[in-house]
């Protein structure tokens, strides 16, 4: 394991640089290998056009194998990010901590049924070298809502306790013609 993690770490990279490696997925899960680091936040494209963060991604992903010979990732992600509230428009703080366990799939392989209603985990098909980056981005996309609102707003007129403002109704003019 200790060989894994210098191998990586080793390369010239910044202890945070390891997410940008691409593994061999069963090599890793078969020797129970462990990565962990802290991503600055520009190495992901996609989640910094979503938010923004000052610390970074804490990431850590850990490779084992169970008794059935199933090869498994166990990833975790933590980050305070900062988004828009659809709702006021206003900057609002995130806390995403996410895991996740993922069953390796590898090209050509086969698994059963029984395992698709089983929701302690996805499956993810690997087929070639596994990009670490992606799948931390991945994780820290799918932890943000998909519509983020501040449970309160500071708008004027109560609009952002949920109240509407209050707007005359179009079927007012009707109701009007039906008491005449």
């Amino acid at each position: 394991m200790a060989e894994s993690v210098s191998e990586v770490t080793g390369c010239g990279m910044a202890e945070g640089d390891a997410v940008a490696v691409r593994l061999d997925a069963r090599q890793f899960a078969q020797s129970g290998a462990v990565l962990k680091g802290v991503a600055d936040f520009p190495v992901f494209g996609r989640l910094a056009e979503e938010c923004r963060s000052e610390r970074g991604v804490e990431w850590s992903v850990a490779g084992s194998v169970d008794a059935d010979g199933v090869c498994w990732l166990d990833l975790g992600v933590a980050a305070e990010v900062t988004v828009q509230c659809q709702r006021c428009l206003a900057d609002m703080s995130l806390s995403v901590d996410s895991t996740s366990r993922f069953r390796l799939v590898f090209a050509g392989e086969t698994w059963g049924d029984e395992d698709i209603d089983d929701d302690s985990f996805e499956a993810l098909e690997v087929d070639g070298p596994l990009d670490l980056a992606v799948l931390v981005e991945d994780e820290v996309l799918l932890s943000l809502p998909a519509v983020p609102l501040h449970e309160r707003c500071d708008l004027p007129d109560g609009a952002g306790r949920g109240e509407l403002p209050a707007k005359p109704s179009p079927f007012a003019v009707l109701g009007q013609l039906k008491r005449n």
